[in-house]
């Protein structure tokens, strides 16, 4: 597994495809296999496109939900929009965001990275752009811009930075947060109603910001891998965000190394991929840490789901329940798992899974 989402009463897993292309003499696959399983995890229908989505192409794609099941635009190296119903079967063929750039280019800018988030009639797209060729001094603008899902432009490419990298956006009810990497983390905030973003620098100590609505009304925060120090012990971080993107503290603290989320998982967080969802109000974050399930029990995986209410106060003096268990035999994760929350109205499914593996978890949330 690579990716998922839940479309109706359905999930669409994303994964490794059969096919390849040869790099450097080592095989790099396309992650363009689409499985269907049902809501209890059962698996229905499985389509390995191949490269027949984008030729050569071996990146990552953004999958988001539209009228008509979901979408699918690539997360690199170009910005193709290809639609699918809820079934995983493909409609129509691919349309271009931008305009595509060739690699012979020197003079013309070419989509670089791509974060995306669906918002009422459309989805926002942040997306860094560069000269070619690329090399280690290659300097990356970054633009946000609203589309149709027809991939028709809402609003003009807007440029918030002129040295990003790792674009990541939220949306919910008329407000967007994007968050990138230009020598720290930083932010551009658009709440809802306001004529202009607000652009922001927070201290995230060098770790990828990574926007999230923390509620359906437009609430929006910030997570990110913490790195520790020593006065923290780091791990999942996490705040809330004001109107105009500034993070909300306890009274006197400027320090957001403090603002640890994962202080009650019990046991070191053990990879920076976490999964994380506006839920029921507030939010939801499922992750791991290495560390013992029970007191005097062997070290081991320990997966984490864990619920936050989202109210005025900052995020980490809110209200939280953690559920905390193990695979099966205490099996471990292997070295990149991947999370995905599926949450549907009556039940939740926890999937789990790298590129050899996925299980499908039957969860019940706190909240």
């Amino acid at each position: 597994m690579t990716d998922a989402l839940v479309v109706g009463d359905r999930i669409v897993v994303r994964s490794r495809s059969d096919a390849f292309v040869t790099v450097n003499g080592q095989p790099v696959y396309a992650g363009t296999r689409l499985s269907v399983l049902d809501k209890q995890g059962k698996l229905l229908s499985s389509t390995d496109y191949g490269f027949s989505l984008a030729a050569g192409y071996t990146g990552g794609w953004l999958m988001m939900l539209s009228p008509d099941g979901f979408i699918m635009v690539q997360a690199a190296k170009g910005t193709a929009l290809l639609h699918f119903d809820a079934q995983a079967r493909l409609l129509g063929s691919a349309t271009d965001l931008y305009p595509p750039v060739a690699a012979t280019s020197t003079t013309e800018y070419a989509a670089a990275e791509n974060g995306g988030a669906v918002e009422g009639n459309g989805f926002w797209l942040a997306t860094t752009f560069s000269l070619l060729p690329v090399t280690d001094k290659t300097q990356y603008v970054l633009k946000l811009c609203k589309f149709d899902f027809n991939g028709r432009q809402l609003t003009p490419p807007f440029m918030i930075s002129t040295s990003a990298l790792h674009p990541r956006v939220a949306a919910a009810n008329g407000t967007v947060l994007a968050g990138w990497m230009e020598g720290g983390g930083m932010l551009a905030m658009w709440a809802k109603g306001a004529g202009a973003p607000a652009i922001r620098s927070i201290n995230t100590g060098g770790a990828q910001p990574y926007p999230i609505a923390l509620n359906a009304a437009g609430k929006m925060g910030v997570l990110w891998n913490g790195k520790a120090t020593t006065t923290s012990s780091g791990g999942i971080m996490g705040v809330a965000v004001d109107n105009s993107g500034a993070p909300l503290l306890p009274a006197g603290r400027t320090d957001l190394t403090q603002e640890t989320l994962s202080g009650k998982w019990a046991g070191n967080v053990r990879a920076s991929e976490i999964d994380a969802h506006a839920f029921s109000g507030g939010v939801t974050i499922a992750g791991s840490v290495v560390g013992a399930f029970n007191p005097g029990d062997a070290i081991g995986d320990v997966l984490v789901l864990t619920d936050y209410a989202a109210g005025a106060e900052p995020l980490s003096a809110q209200a939280q329940t953690v559920l905390r268990f193990t695979l099966p035999g205490r099996a471990l994760l292997g070295p990149t798992p991947i999370f995905r929350q599926m949450l549907f109205a009556d039940h939740a499914l926890l999937l789990v899974g790298d590129d050899n593996r996925l299980q499908a978890i039957s969860v019940t949330r706190g909240r």
